[in-house]
């Protein structure tokens, strides 16, 4: 966990606020990524660091995302014993807007990590992927993204909920649905 707060990742549940990604958020980001994918040891398809803080330079939430690609719905309690035991704390079933749930955090409500284990393959996994890559890619994508955010962040005082789902739109066109 020393790692996390070293490298300034970490954010309080109730505040918003977006810094720049930085190398060693990626690094971090690829070290939770291969000891999630160590731990689930062959339960998951694949497991890939995605969302803002994948992308260098982009403005983010200082909090790593991971997706957890599974084949099937029947594979989540294995996966939940093994994160769990390692210190992920399950959040419950997002559905359609994230998957299962689950976050890291270095003390009660000071999130330093989020990973939603969706199916392998399937419409949340691809999309996960498809706006990592078109915000690594382009850089009118990075900074309209980066607009909305930073718009949302001055209306939405701090609720994250609000953010996340202000972001739907802009993430749509980025994709091209």
């Amino acid at each position: 966990m020393e790692r996390l707060s070293d490298a300034g990742l970490g954010l309080d549940h109730d505040a918003l606020r977006l810094e720049r990604t930085s190398e060693r958020w990626i690094e971090v980001g690829t070290s939770l990524r291969d000891q999630v994918a160590a731990d689930l040891d062959g339960l998951a398809a694949d497991v890939e660091q995605v969302g803002s803080s994948s992308v260098l330079g982009l403005l983010a939430k200082p909090i790593i995302d991971l997706a957890v690609g599974i084949v099937s719905e029947h594979d989540i309690a294995p996966i939940s014993k093994s994160l769990t035991s390692d210190g992920w704390i399950y959040h419950g079933d997002a559905g359609p807007s994230g998957g299962h749930v689950f976050m890291l955090e270095t003390r009660p409500g000071h999130r330093v990590a989020h990973l939603h284990v969706v199916e392998f393959g399937g419409t949340q996994w691809v999309d996960y992927l498809r706006l990592r890559e078109v915000l690594r890619a382009s850089a009118a994508a990075r900074a309209r993204y980066e607009a909305v955010k930073l718009r949302l962040v001055d209306d939405v005082d701090g609720d994250r909920v609000a953010y996340t789902d202000g972001k739907t739109d802009v993430v749509r066109q980025l994709l091209g649905d």
